[in-house]
């Protein structure tokens, strides 16, 4: 199993016995990540026997009228050690016998499969190849030349060692190919995006100096034709390591091979991230060196190293231009930088920050977005029909290629070309969904779980700034509004009444202010409490609130006071126009629970610039009249003029 993967292959004639296999391992295997191949047929078993590399082979006995053990016969032909669980609906101890005989290592009665039985079997049987290929591996250490193993010491304790990338790559590939007793050394980088003709860079190279004629140690853009190995470019794209030599009417070796004479290669694929990245090259003048398996087996454990060292580097620097790209910003620079970052470093064309609005509708907003070449639009869109809803339930969601199938309607990606999908939540300290990380591109998706963890750790962060986004914007609002009503509080009426009266003096204009109090309340806090109190304060400040404008204001100054705002009035009689609404619009009863309680208003009305030309003046001429309209027995509104009268 590599990478907590798990592939197995199931050859069975019977569909239905295929599905319940398949179905108990998803059962049985949860923490694996399940790669299932099957076959009814004993030749395409066998064609994905020599193409794919499984953990484990579950066959039936009986295959129509072919035998399962042919395709053990095959498997120890080709000394496949892979271990092999047979099934049968009917068997005997006799047949057990020659099935384990023959290179079994189970044998399950069909009758008595479960999930239990199916993974146990399985587990051991890894276990027991896992420590068979460790035993093997120990007796061939045991018979390795001593240079060849301190060779390969010394390439590793470069590995780990040298803290430059490009040195320790070259200290250590020069100690393999002294290791290995070759002529020269080389690292090719595969262009994955030269599909219709292969092409690849030298990236390292390494040639003994007894033979050094002066080569470029770094040539780009090279096919695999020119080196003369394009044929055997299949082989090593599916990780199978490759032995070529120079023979008659043969295109190898290519030009630099044959600068230095090399007449023989064994070629390694490098594999990153389960991608074909590139292959080491280890060249020979002696066109008959023979390569022992012990030989290749450390050789090929060595260059692992060398690939674990480069995707090491690879994903340092794309994860260090996220956090260098993001560490110093926040708000919504953070945001917008965290998207460019991850869009060049995973890398895909489009990312998105995404924060909900109201997630049980699934309603979202973009807080910042790239989209290739540039940043996207904000905007306000609804997850539901699209990965995002996956998401929102709290799940990872990743689709490497075919998204098409799963949301047809997800009409951003059908205007996009998006065939690939990658998405994570962003939770607060509680564990709540404040939105999520997406990634989009017009190509498959191939490293689920580097996208995946590099997405999770930067949904972290972004988590934590969408919770202090909101924090700040909770506090601001606290600061500025009344905790029991959710009104503009003195301090916010001050900051809009000095915006107002600035604007009413360079236009010339006119700004109302009405002073608001209610009649009796104190009379109806004290007999029914503050509870029912506070619930009429609630109802009649929404009351209010119907009757503005959008430009209009009211704050609550405390207790049983309100201020109503009313600039860009055209006249007077516009703010005598609205108490009278207000007072209209109040009288109506409230009922509260099984009270029906009758509450008036008294208002009291200011005018700038006729009645005061500053706030504090302002505020207290609008005072000044709401005792009046009290004293002219309440439920009324009164003009501070008129109180001068």
């Amino acid at each position: 199993m590599k990478n907590n993967s798990l592939r197995v292959l199931v050859v069975d004639d019977d569909e239905d016995d295929i599905f319940l296999v398949k179905e108990m391992l998803k059962e049985g295997f949860p923490e694996s990540e399940l790669i299932l191949d099957y076959a009814m047929k004993s030749e395409d078993a066998i064609t994905l026997i020599d193409n794919c590399e499984h953990d484990i082979f579950i066959l039936d006995l009986q295959l129509g009228k072919a035998d399962g053990l042919s395709i053990q016969k095959h498997l120890n032909e080709r000394n496949v050690a892979t271990p092999v669980i047979f099934l049968t609906s009917h068997g005997n101890q006799e047949k057990a016998v020659e099935v384990m005989k023959a290179g079994a290592t189970d044998y399950i009665m069909k009758s008595r499969l479960t999930v239990e039985v199916l993974s146990g079997s399985i587990r051991s049987a890894l276990k027991i190849q896992k420590e068979k290929i460790q035993r093997g591996i120990a007796e061939q250490s045991l018979k390795v030349q001593g240079e060849l193993l301190q060779g390969v010491s010394r390439a590793t304790h470069k590995l780990l060692t040298v803290p430059d990338f490009h040195s320790a790559i070259s200290q250590a590939l020069e100690e393999l190919g002294k290791a290995a007793n070759v002529d020269a050394a080389f690292i090719f980088n595969h262009s994955p995006d030269s599909e219709k003709k292969p092409m690849c860079s030298l990236a390292f190279t390494w040639v003994d100096k007894k033979d050094f004629r002066g080569i470029n140690p770094r040539v780009e853009n090279l096919s695999y034709a020119e080196l003369g190995i394009e044929e055997v470019l299949p082989p090593l794209i599916k990780k199978q390591s490759v032995i070529t030599r120079e023979m008659q009417g043969s295109n190898f070796p290519g030009e630099i091979f044959k600068h230095l004479n090399i007449r023989s290669l064994f070629l390694i694929p490098l594999e990153i991230s389960s991608n074909y990245w590139g292959f080491v090259a280890l060249g020979c003048k002696n066109v008959d060196r023979l390569w022992l398996e012990y030989e290749k087996s450390i050789l090929e454990a060595v260059v692992a190293s060398i690939g674990g060292e480069i995707k090491r580097q690879i994903e340092e620097e794309a994860f260090r231009d996220i956090v260098e790209g993001t560490s110093s910003r926040v708000g919504d620079e953070f945001f917008r930088s965290l998207v460019r970052h991850l869009a060049k470093a995973l890398p895909v064309k489009y990312a998105s920050v995404n924060e909900t609005v109201d997630i049980k509708e699934f309603q979202c907003s973009t807080l910042a977005g790239w989209g290739g070449n540039d940043f996207v639009e904000r905007k306000i869109f609804n997850a539901l029909d699209t990965p995002g809803e996956e998401v929102l339930a709290g799940m990872l969601a990743f689709h490497p290629r075919d998204i098409v199938t799963a949301y047809p309607k997800f009409h951003t990606m059908l205007d996009s070309k998006i065939v690939s999908y990658a998405g994570v939540p962003c939770f607060d300290a509680q564990f709540k969904i404040l939105g999520y990380l997406s990634v989009m591109d017009d190509k498959p998706m191939l490293d689920k779980k580097r996208t995946l963890s590099i997405l999770k750790i930067f949904a972290a962060r972004a988590g934590a700034e969408l919770e202090r986004k909101r924090t700040e914007s909770a506090m601001r609002d606290m600061a500025y509004h009344h905790a029991l009503t959710g009104l503009p509080n003195r301090i916010l009426l001050h900051d809009r009444l000095e915006m107002a009266l600035l604007q009413a003096q360079r236009n010339n204009g006119l700004v109302g202010l009405l002073y608001i109090d209610f009649d009796r309340f104190k009379q109806i806090n004290d007999t029914l409490g503050h509870d029912v109190g506070d619930k009429l304060l609630q109802e009649v400040g929404n009351r209010l609130k119907k009757c503005l404008r959008q430009q209009d204001t009211v704050a609550r100054l405390g207790g049983d006071e309100f201020i109503l705002l009313f600039p860009e009035i055209s006249n007077h009689e516009d703010a005598g126009t609205l108490a009278q609404k207000l007072l209209d619009t109040v009288r109506p009863p409230v009922i509260i629970g099984e009270h029906e309680l009758n509450i008036t208003l008294s208002i009291g009305i200011g005018l700038y610039p006729d009645d005061a030309t500053d706030l504090k003046r302002l505020i207290k001429c609008a005072d000044e009249a709401l005792y009046l309209a009290k004293n002219n027995g309440r439920d009324c509104y009164q003009y501070y003029k008129s109180a001068l009268k």
